[in-house]
Order: C-alpha cells, then structure tokens, then sequence
C-alpha cells in the first residue's frame, strides 16, 4: 500500500486555500486561492449547490425543505427563494447499514461551509476513522494531559499513526469552554475533528448555565471508579457553546456552527437511565431539549446521525426541527404517521419512494413538506488505511513485560464497516466467559480461540468473501499485539482482528476514554 506524501509534496490543497494559509501560516491568503470546501468538491467530485434546483414543480418530489436544512441565514430575504426557515436547526438523519452515512455527512458538511462560511464539528470516535477522507482539510482537536495511542486497522508498512501526520493541523484544548473560544477565534469555512476530554473539565459549569429546572448531572472523570461514558462530554460542549460562544464574529457576521454527531443513539438512547446509577443521562437529554431554542439563536445547529430514530429519546427529539432518511436500497421511507418521529407525523407521505433507490438517495422532511435529494459516493483518498485514535489516561500500575503476560482481550478490535458491523470476524463469549472465542462471519467458517494467553485456531478459518482468504498461518505476533489476517485479494493484506499484548518495555495500565 502506497505510504503517504509528505505534506510539503502533496498537491497544495491542504495549504493553498483561504483557510489553509490561516491554520498553518497564521497569515493572510492569496485573494486568489479557493475555499476549503471547493477544493474538497473538486477533490470529490461533489456537484455545486444549487438551492433553487429544489423549487417545487409538478411531478417531482422537490420542495425547500432540504434547502432549509443546509443553508443558514439571519433573514430568508437574504439567501435563495427556496429557503423559508432561516437560522440554525436541529436535525435527525436515519441511516440505515449500507446507506452511506458517512459520505452523506461529509457531503453536507461540505456544502454548509460553502454556503454559511461556517465552522464544522465533527465527533471524534475512537473506534472510527470515517473522517479521514476529510484529513487534508481537518484541523483535530485533542484534549491536553491525555494518551493517544494511534493503531492502524490494516497491515501496512509504517510506523504507528501520529496525529500529526494525519491531518492539516492538530490542536489541543483544557477544557470545554476554552475550547469554544477557540473553535470561534478559528477560521470559518473549517472542518474540525473533535475528541471528548475524559476529565470532563469545565463541562459541569457549562451544563449549570442552561439553568434547567432538573437536577445538576454529576460527571465523573476516568481516571475515578464509576466514571461518566466520555459521550456525555458532548453535552457540556453544546452547552458551553449555546451559552458561552459568540454570537457574532470579529468582522459582524453571524457565527454559524454545526455539530454533526454520528451515533446518536448512544448519546440520548430511548432507554436513558437517570440519577447516578445512571450517569445522569436522562437529566442531560432534558437539559439539551431544554435549551433547543438557545440552541437555534446562538446559531448552533445539530445534526445527529443512527441507524433507527426509535434509539433517540424521544424528549430531545421532539424538539428537532428536520428528519432525512438516507436509502440503502431495501428499506422503505416511513409512509404512516405511526411510523414517523412524533414532530413528523402530520405530514402527507403515503408512497414508498425509498426501497428501490440505490445508495445516494434520500429523504428530508419537515412536520408539513418534504423533498427527495441526491448526494455522491466519495470514497478515500491517498489510499489511507483505516485507523484508530484511542485516548488513555496512564496510571501508575506497571503491567509485566514478560512474554508469559498475556493478552489484553478488553481491548480486542475487529474491523468492522462504516455502520460499525464486523466484517469478518465477531467476538463469542459463554460460560460466563470461560468460552472466549473469535468466530468467522457466516457464509465463512473457523474459530480463534482467546481465552488463554495467546490466541489460537481451534477451526480453520474460511473467508466470508468468495476473492479474499485468510492466510495459511493467519495470526501475527508483534511486539505489542496479536494480529488475525486476511487477504481481500491476492495483492492486498489486512487485519481483521487485533487484540494487544501484556508485552513491551515500558508498557502502562490505562484507564481507556470509551466513545
């Protein structure tokens, strides 16, 4: 697999556009160079916006409603005709596997800071690298006083990935409210990866401004016993920027933001505990419903990305201006009003008009119209392989650097498709965990024992996939992991599992920061 270039030998999109010469240079760009966003369209390929081409007409299932969505303005009579409800929104996009969450995030991002000149937000995972499409335009904020441990998700010849190489620019921030000053006093018209601080630091003041009328969540940093999911950290930032960022920029005009956070559901699940035993969860969906409205005048807009609008609860949702369902080819839009999201079930939507759209096609909706729209498969660029970004707290407990120490299972990976699915191998445990297995994914077969020290074929493994195949000796063993092998095709090796070793000098316990 090709490595990557150098930065100072790419082809210039990073750093010959307007926004590029800010990051890195800290000065002014040439008035001749592009935005960010049209470089990353005419990366892609990705067409221009054209807001009017949604005026509705007779025969199409056109209307302002997708518009609306993407464009932010302070007033409709500024911006395209199509556009009836200016300002930030709140939106829900239903994704089912196979529909292409992740380019159509990135589509819309892309098209946001085009037309709002405004500052993207993209929630950093660490069991996710979806984002590196977007790398060569990305500034990624990490917090301060933490590990990252970088680990490729594919065999590859080359060191460990280092944060700054994989991206434009890499800044870290101390806490949530510095963060937003920060993320304000950067350029506009940015893509900013954000990963959530495991101390949670300052995200307890940030939630007491909303001044809500439930009980004030406690959130317990990492490094403590029972500590709060780092999921919850996301509260605190869109508190902290609803009540504490600008809403007006240095130069007067209004300062958009847009927070697209995947996996929805596991922030505001349905099933949200409250109290302590539950982390609080339940009070903070509350407090985020709460303040949607400070949300939308602060000029912040969310958008949420699950597989099933039943995982979000419904009390936030309620409050969500716009619903998209993306089509994956085999699941149907919703045609009833039991079926739809409570704020959308007025409108008049009795035809399928999803299920036999392939890949690209998608629904918006408001409670009263909606409009079909169109969004392009972008793939990754530069061939880079898939990666993770672990975040770690060190302790003080030195883990036994003998080669008799054996594997860290809690730490297991398996790879796994952009709706987070295994792909080739799944993780089987019974009796009470006496039975810890790797099992090939059906129509494949074989099974990897990893009960013990090391891990072991107890089946041989057969590929899923009628082209690839796993090795004849499938697991690797490096001075720090065990890898499971696969080979897509007989030119191509990746990793299909990895699970870390109680091995190497200087090895540390961590407490790791979930997602």
């Amino acid at each position: 697999m090709s490595q990557r270039k150098p930065k100072s030998e790419q082809d210039g999109f990073s750093e010959q556009t307007k926004q590029g010469a800010q990051i890195l240079h800290g000065r002014d760009p040439n008035p001749m160079w592009n935005e960010d966003a049209e470089e990353i369209r005419t990366r892609f390929g990705i067409p221009e916006f054209d807001p009017e081409a949604f005026y509705p007409r007779e025969g199409a299932a056109l209307s302002g409603v997708y518009p609306d969505f993407l464009v932010h303005i302070e007033s409709s009579a500024d911006g395209p005709s199509t556009v009836n409800s200016p300002g930030a929104s709140l939106t829900m996009v239903e994704a089912p596997k196979g529909s292409g969450k992740s380019t159509a995030a990135d589509q819309f991002a892309t098209y946001q800071m085009e037309h709002n000149d405004e500052r993207i937000v993209r929630n950093g995972r660490q069991k996710s690298s979806d984002w590196r499409r977007m790398a060569d335009w990305t500034t990624l904020w990490l917090p301060s006083g933490v590990d990252v441990d970088g680990r490729w998700m594919e065999a590859v010849d080359r060191d460990d990935p280092d944060p700054e190489e994989l991206c434009r620019d890499v800044r870290y921030y101390s806490d949530v409210l510095e963060l937003v000053e920060r993320l304000q006093a950067h350029p506009k018209g940015t893509y900013n990866v954000v990963f959530p601080d495991p101390y949670f630091r300052k995200c307890e003041d940030a939630l007491s401004t909303a001044d809500a009328t439930v009980e004030q969540p406690t959130l317990i940093p990492k490094n403590e016993p029972n500590p709060t999911p780092a999921s919850h950290w996301w509260f605190g930032f869109l508190a902290a920027r609803t009540f504490d960022g600008l809403r007006v920029d240095s130069d007067g005009e209004r300062n958009w933001m847009t927070a697209h956070i995947d996996e929805f559901g596991m922030l505001a699940p349905e099933s949200a505990p409250g109290g302590e035993s539950g982390h609080w969860t339940h009070q903070c969906i509350q407090i985020m419903a709460n303040i949607a409205k400070e949300m939308r005048s602060a000029g912040l807009s969310l958008v949420g990305y699950g597989h099933h609008e039943e995982d979000v609860h419904n009390h936030w949702l309620k409050e969500f201006d716009f619903w998209v369902e993306l089509s994956n080819h085999d699941r149907g839009n919703r045609t009833t009003k039991t079926e739809a999201p409570k704020p959308f079930r007025d409108i008049e939507q009795d035809q399928d008009l999803l299920s036999k759209r392939p890949k690209g096609f998608g629904l918006c909706y408001t409670g009263s119209r909606f409009s079909e729209f169109q969004f392009s498969d972008l793939g990754y660029p530069h061939d880079t392989p898939e990666f993770q970004l672990r975040l770690g707290i060190p302790s003080s407990v030195d883990v036994s650097t003998s080669d008799d120490g054996g594997m860290i299972v809690e730490d297991l990976q398996v790879a796994t498709d952009d709706a987070g699915q295994p792909t080739l191998l799944e993780e089987y445990r019974a009796a009470n965990g006496a039975v810890h297995e790797l099992r090939v994914l059906a129509p494949g077969d074989g099974i990897i024992d990893i009960a013990g020290d090391q891990p072991e074929v107890l089946e041989a493994l057969s590929s899923p996939y009628p082209d690839g195949e796993f090795p004849e000796q499938p697991i690797q063993t490096t001075q720090n992991h065990y890898d499971i092998m696969f080979n897509p095709d007989s030119s191509t090796e990746i990793v299909a599992a990895r699970i870390p070793r109680r091995t190497g000098p200087g090895a540390t316990a961590e407490v790791v920061a979930d997602d």
